[in-house]
């Protein structure tokens, strides 16, 4: 191999671990607060109370009277009555008209004050369920933060059993060479060390899905370099700092943003009911307006008419004589448009009541639906606060049931890890085989296995006990 390639190889490894020095290790808390600002179901519902704080102010608004203006322009020919002259035109005509109207609601049954409080009431719903599910994602990361630090844990015993059993197989052969055991052992001792690089393959599988699990749920790239902070866990005797089941759901039933929304949603079940009830009521109305226009068809004399002479006009005297009326010629002119428009000034103001008597049972229906919808709301609010309590009470039940599986599995392991080590110190020396061994040393590793099941259990729910006594998820 070249200089040059031996280079680049070195330069290669050189750049893989200063990238490895430098990665960034993920906090519980910095792996939370990611998902909450990226991840796209929370942006959704973000746009969703946004889209809502608009329906908040539409109906504010909605106290405020409305405002056209309209304008029209036509051209018509053939006989028909000028709505300006009042009078038969039969020549091509063109009118404007221009119209200024605004209307505005008195009284519907306080129908418009509901609704504001309506429209609140789901802006506030929306809030609070947009922090439910902030909590329910913190949970989720929570879970998949701890299912990391379990993977590391059990990899790392599952490894150093790999290096055990490897240095079983050296050492059986020893044995074997010396006299002291049969060839037999060796066997056993190569079948246990391939079950534990088996376990070991499975373990790093397991581990290597844990993080593709919180890459997921926090919407970064499967191929995104990554890995968390171990932060250091403990577990002394902490049975006295679990809080009551009732002292932690006290708490969480009063704090708790899916219960405060499943109160707003019964809320607003009432609210619907009184904007169902409204429609019971009379509306009164007041409207206002001004309006001009113009017309092709209003005519005024342009200049001076002139005497043409006089003409009989078909009356007679009582004398018997023609009666002469004088004729003039004159020339006419569209009236000027700003001239019509202050003459054709008109305005008008109106009030309007409307009594409904029958709409064919649609508003007793409508009622009759919002009751139900009121005691569904009702029971929905009772079931969120039965699921919660029945979650912190098996929060707390599978705490206190972990701590103590706990405490005697590590009683479990110190017991077994001598028992292991003597039938080691018996394995060198002959007095058993290593069908014996290795029994002694699976009892072991189970014994590991449930110490580490039991610890993140706990810690699982300590964190979930915390979380509804409001305390943050953080190590």
């Amino acid at each position: 191999m070249s200089l040059t390639k031996l280079t680049a190889i070195f330069a290669f490894i050189l750049l893989n671990i200063s990238n490895l020095q430098s990665q960034k290790l993920w906090t519980l808390a910095e792996c939370i607060e990611y998902a909450e600002h990226n991840n796209i179901q929370l942006r959704i519902q973000e746009l969703g109370i946004k889209m809502q704080e608009e329906s908040v102010l539409q109906s504010q608004m909605s106290f405020l009277p409305n405002l056209s203006a309209n304008a029209s322009g036509s051209y018509n020919w053939g006989k028909t009555i000028d709505r300006f002259t009042n009078q038969f035109a039969d020549t091509r005509v063109s009118s404007v008209n221009l119209y200024l109207q605004s209307s505005m609601t008195l009284f519907n049954g306080f129908y418009l004050l509901n609704n504001v409080k309506k429209q609140n009431l789901e802006l506030l719903a929306q809030r609070q369920e947009m922090e439910a599910a902030l909590n329910m994602k913190s949970l989720e990361i929570t879970t998949a933060f701890l299912q990391i630090l379990y993977g590391k844990e059990n990899l790392s015993v599952v490894r150093q059993q790999v290096s055990l059993s490897e240095m079983q197989v050296t050492r059986t052969q020893q044995l074997i060479d010396a006299g002291v055991l049969a060839e037999g052992d060796l066997f056993n001792m190569k079948s246990q060390l391939a079950s534990d690089i088996s376990k070991k393959v499975q373990a790093e599988n397991d581990l290597e899905l844990a993080y593709l699990n919180l890459k997921q749920l926090m919407d970064l790239p499967a191929d995104t370099l990554f890995d968390i902070e171990a932060p250091e866990i403990n577990i002394a005797d902490k049975t006295a700092e679990l809080l009551a089941a009732s002292t932690v759901y006290n708490f969480a039933v009063q704090n708790q943003p899916e219960i405060r929304s499943a109160e707003t949603r019964y809320e607003l079940s009432l609210r619907n009911l009184a904007l169902s009830r409204s429609r019971y009521y009379p509306t009164l109305t007041i409207s206002g307006g001004v309006g001009t226009g113009f017309s092709g068809a209003n005519k005024v004399i342009d200049g001076t008419p002139v005497f043409t002479g006089l003409f009989p006009n078909g009356d007679i005297t009582a004398s018997g004589d023609t009666v002469l009326t004088p004729a003039f010629d004159y020339n006419t002119m569209t009236k000027p448009f700003s001239d019509q428009m202050d003459e054709n000034l008109n305005y008008s103001a109106g009030l309007y009541l409307s009594i409904p008597i029958f709409n064919n049972y649609q508003t007793k229906s409508q009622i009759n639906i919002s009751k139900l919808n009121v005691q569904q709301a009702e029971l929905q609010l009772d079931k969120a606060k039965q699921d919660l309590r029945k979650t912190i009470e098996q929060a707390y039940a599978d705490a206190r049931a972990a701590f103590n599986s706990y405490q005697a599995a590590f009683l479990n392991v110190k017991a077994l890890e001598e028992s292991f080590n003597y039938s080691s110190k018996k394995y060198d020396a002959g007095l058993i085989n290593s069908f014996d061994l290795n029994n002694a040393r699976i009892l072991h590793e189970n014994a590991l296995n449930n110490l580490i099941n039991a610890k993140y259990s706990y810690i699982f729910r300590i964190k979930v006990l915390d979380f509804y006594f409001g305390k943050p998820l953080t190590f």
